[in-house]
């Protein structure tokens, strides 16, 4: 038999400290909030990858960096492609759009005009759909991961606009980055 699992118990002291405000916002907007065990939280992504469910996880470091350790086996990284962000891409985020970046990340070629979708293309695609505001916070967030599961939109060319769509030009663009205690990850 298994040992004795020990139990959270949340008293109404440690409520006090969690803003139930933005709690109820988030709420109010659509969206779901769920606190958990971190190994919960961790078999519940891994489950969501299996399942081919889309989400987005916003977590604590550790449990984040778990999740990508289990997802990103050397063999998926190397079936899609997966290389460091490299030193030329870094810097030109940082000069366009004053964004520190590193991590991994794969490119995807457009299957009509040949061009490079990478990390540059996935930050300008970002602004262009959900403004550059919203694309700093992201990138701004300290001691917060972020993992989006499946995501829902397609690569974007930056030349000729064609929707690169999923099983096309080599595969979908995936991302990892990590940088200041805060990760992103689009996994496909």
């Amino acid at each position: 038999m298994g040992g004795v699992r020990k139990m959270a118990t949340i008293h109404i002291s440690e409520v006090a400290h969690i803003d139930l405000g933005a709690m109820e916002t988030l709420v109010k907007q659509g969206k779901t909030v769920i606190s958990a065990e971190d190994s919960a939280i961790v078999e519940l992504a891994m489950k969501t990858f299996e399942e081919g469910r889309t989400a987005t996880f916003y977590l604590k470091p550790i449990v984040c960096t778990e999740i990508l350790n289990r997802y990103w086996t050397p063999e998926r990284a190397k079936s899609v492609g997966l290389q460091p962000i490299s030193t030329e891409q870094a810097d030109r985020i940082k000069s366009d759009f004053n964004i520190e970046i590193d991590g991994y990340a794969n490119s995807v070629n457009c299957p009509r005009c040949g061009d490079v979708y990478s990390t540059y293309e996935f930050i300008q695609q970002g602004i262009k759909e959900h403004g550059e505001e919203a694309v700093r916070a992201v990138f701004s967030l300290k001691e917060v991961g972020i993992i989006r599961v499946h995501p829902a939109q397609n690569p974007i060319c930056a030349r000729c606009g064609l929707h690169i769509v999923i099983g096309t030009a080599g595969g979908y663009y995936y991302s990892y980055s990590c940088v200041a205690g805060n990760a992103y990850a689009c996994c496909a």
